[in-house]
């Protein structure tokens, strides 16, 4: 298939360290399947002002905002990345979120359509995020007539109608195939524009080199005593709460906490640390290669992260992978992937009450149970493998562009 993909998201020369690749995975997996594909990352571009307060406060805004903010006013620019071929086009914007001026969505439209008319027009039409997506999609369907498809980064959805006013049902029934991060979102979907008849989950996919090493090494888990974190160091992700609910489930006695990340939360986690009396090692490795990653995974016993805002949550998967008892936060990503009590724990985000009880309880598990818990995330990563998941959404697009073209063929 040729797929034209168009995302607000995408590891670029100027985009902050922390982006998430989830696009580009997806893209360079139907690569190596034999597709071909053209992503046009839809970046916004700032007033200068805008990255040089991002750069004094950097620390600050993105632990108060929960996201990273942009220090740098990026170009556009093309080029091939995995075998996918990338056009990186700016869209200026005087603000953060809000819609894109007319005059700057077209612009793009124009440009998309400019390498349509180089190359051939594509089987179907991807998006990620709605905006400017949503917009760019119909107005293709409409000059090109080809099948759409978007996947929406959200957990909720009002923020369409502040976005796109009263063109919102009209724009969102458009689209021919909805894709969602977790099942939570496309409840919250449904709520809100009603039951689709098709739908599917674009799960994120654990790479290669997380499998491996999660199926080359038996974790021996005997006492509960050593605990990791792997994510900016933020507000919504409640770092801190960690520590607080350690210190009630161990009650003096020993433990080992590693947070991997960067983020202004860090100087918070270690105040409350010390401020507890906890007893035991606190450790902060900053950003590292994901390599090491997996050689701290390997270390551990149980991985922690009770965030709220989690669109789906790879991290969660990866340590998984290496057999980690994982717990999340319920109904922020990870729903309907970890079973409670069979291959990890859901917790509500930030309740260090139940957090610390649900510790206390890893704690009070058998040697049997715990392996039994591990080797069932490693079979659950694996079945949510990068080549696994890239496969299944590639099937949900060939499905698509069949049933459209057996319409045609009928009409």
């Amino acid at each position: 298939m040729y797929i034209y993909l168009l995302t607000s998201v995408y590891p670029s020369n100027y985009s902050t360290k922390g982006t998430t690749p989830v696009v580009h995975y997806f893209a360079k997996e139907w690569v190596l399947q034999g597709h071909q594909v053209h992503i046009f990352h839809t970046e916004s571009v700032f007033p200068k002002a805008y990255y040089l307060i991002g750069k004094l406060f950097k620390n600050l805004l993105d632990s108060k905002l929960g996201h990273l903010v942009p220090t740098q006013v990026p170009n556009e620019y093309d080029e091939i990345k995995d075998g996918v071929e990338v056009t990186h086009l700016l869209l200026k914007k005087s603000k953060p979120h809000g819609r894109f001026s007319t005059k700057q969505v077209d612009r793009a439209f124009e440009i998309i359509s400019s390498y349509i008319d180089k190359e051939s027009v594509p089987d179907c039409f991807v998006g990620h995020w709605d905006n400017p997506q949503l917009e760019l999609l119909h107005a293709l369907k409409r000059r090109f007539h080809r099948p759409t498809c978007l996947v929406y980064h959200s957990n909720g959805f009002l923020q369409l109608f502040r976005c796109y006013g009263q063109e919102t049902n009209e724009l969102v029934k458009d689209v021919d195939l909805v894709g969602f991060r977790n099942i939570t979102a496309r409840m919250a979907y449904e709520k809100q524009f009603g039951k689709l008849s098709h739908s599917f989950i674009a799960a994120s996919g654990v790479s290669k080199p997380f499998i491996e090493a999660g199926l080359s090494f038996v974790k021996e888990i005997g006492q509960i005593k050593r605990f990791v974190y792997v994510g900016a160091l933020i507000h919504r992700k409640y770092p801190d709460i960690i520590v607080e609910s350690l210190d009630r489930s161990f009650q003096k006695e020993p433990f080992e906490i590693t947070y991997i990340g960067e983020g202004g939360g860090k100087k918070n986690v270690k105040q409350k640390f010390d401020a507890l009396g906890c007893c035991g090692k606190l450790t902060f490795t900053g950003r590292i290669p994901r390599e090491e990653v997996i050689n701290y995974l390997k270390q551990s016993d149980v991985f922690v992260m009770i965030s709220k805002g989690e669109l789906f949550g790879l991290v969660y998967l990866e340590a998984m992978a290496l057999g980690c008892i994982t717990i999340a936060a319920r109904h922020e990503g990870i729903d309907g992937i970890i079973e409670e009590g069979v291959n990890g724990f859901l917790c509500e985000a930030g309740n260090v009450d139940e957090l610390a009880a649900i510790i206390l309880k890893i704690r009070q598990m058998s040697p049997e149970a715990l392996r039994k818990m591990s080797l069932k995330a490693k079979q659950t990563a694996a079945y949510y493998s990068d080549v696994n998941v890239s496969k299944r959404y590639i099937e949900e697009l060939k499905s698509l562009v069949n049933h459209e073209s057996n319409i045609k063929n009928n009409c």
